[in-house]
């Protein structure tokens, strides 16, 4: 991890991933505590260094330094930074190793109570140091913070607890986490919540601004989605979606997780489309490993950017015509208003309506 052959091939799937579109990565601060069974634990990527003497600590950036320069090389903007809780809770911290009195081990993990205060003492020596790092690289703006991935309504005690120390950290720094249950935004404890698309219809109502949506395994039913089994026009209606509901952001899952379930085992994903028969086929990558290590494009991932580019397309023509005339054509003769479950099947319309925007933009344009 992180030789040089790693940072070659790092950079290949990023640059891949650039110019589809994406602009934002997961950032290891630490080994994301994501899809990890409980009490396990993925293999070490740890961007930071740490040192530990007695209760003090000393934070080493270098790596995510060349991390940053290497996405500026290929055109990544934003940065997520990884979650600094566990998935489907927040009540432990992540995988943290540390170099401990000369001795480099674990420090942090499943056996560290998220709201202990050896925890919280750490992430309140740490936070100041990433935010001093960030401030010193012109990269507030470009920064984002994750703290627990799709909590329930049951974890919202461990949640709250993780979110105040956040906060106070972070200030205006935004903290976006995936969830579906509207209390979290309601009570102020994330700020940029980003509801899946089968759950985003109460955030909608109550004008959440700067709304983002995503999707995964579990939105099979009706809404967008990209598995195998699915015909390439469900992949690509979420373009005209995203541009009707204003959404401010698309987070992706997944892009090369080459794994089974808890990252247990490596895959050929050539053999193994499903993460060991734990994921819908399709659900957890979108490129393939090729032979001499330049990633290889599936077809959903180009149509996955066709939905982007027509996202941008229904923005250039609103400059021309302005918004509600590209909302009527949008809408021009479908039976019921388009919505994140309700849209044309077939593939005809979507290409019909990019022709009509395409001749709308070049009779502006020509």
């Amino acid at each position: 991890m992180f030789g040089e052959a790693h940072w070659s091939l790092v950079e290949r799937y990023l640059d891949t991933a650039a110019r589809h579109g994406m602009n934002m990565v997961l950032t290891p601060l630490f080994t994301p505590p994501l899809d990890t069974a409980v009490g396990g634990e993925r293999p070490t990527v740890q961007l930071v260094d740490v040192t530990k003497d007695g209760d003090c600590y000393v934070f080493g950036f270098e790596r995510l330094e060349r991390w940053v320069a290497m996405c500026d090389r290929v055109g990544i903007q934003y940065f997520e930074f990884s979650h600094l809780f566990t998935q489907w809770g927040a009540k432990h911290a992540p995988k943290i190793m540390a170099d401990d009195n000369g001795t480099y081990r674990r420090i942090f993990g499943w056996d560290t109570d998220s709201a202990g205060e050896e925890y919280r003492a750490f992430l309140g020596a740490f936070l100041p140091c990433l935010v001093a790092f960030l401030r010193r690289r012109g990269l507030m703006d470009r920064s984002y913070f994750h703290i627990s991935d799709e909590p329930l309504a049951e974890h919202m005690p461990w949640y709250r607890g993780a979110s105040e120390l956040m906060q106070a950290h972070l200030g205006e720094l935004p903290i976006i986490d995936a969830l579906t249950d509207y209390a979290y935004y309601e009570q102020g404890l994330v700020r940029r919540p980003i509801p899946s698309n089968d759950h985003i219809g109460p955030f909608l109502e109550r004008g959440v601004p700067e709304l983002w949506t995503y999707y995964c395994c579990a939105q099979y039913k009706q809404v967008s989605n990209r598995f195998f089994n699915m015909p390439s026009a469900r992949n690509r209606v979420i373009g005209i979606q995203l541009y009707k509901f204003q959404i401010a952001g698309f987070l992706h899952w997944g892009y090369n997780f080459w794994n089974t379930q808890y990252s247990l085992e490596a895959i050929d994903p050539y053999r193994v489309t499903d993460a060991g028969n734990a994921f819908p086929s399709g659900d957890a990558f979108l490129v393939y490993p090729g032979a001499d290590g330049t990633p290889v494009e599936s077809i959903r991932l180009e149509v996955f950017y066709e939905a982007l580019q027509d996202l941008r397309a229904l923005q250039l023509l609103e400059g021309f015509v302005g918004r509600e005339r590209v909302l009527a054509l949008i809408e021009e003769g479908l039976e019921e208003p388009l919505t994140f479950s309700a849209y044309p099947r077939d593939a005809e319309w979507l290409l019909g309506l990019r022709e009509s925007v395409n001749a709308a933009i070049k009779a502006h344009i020509g």
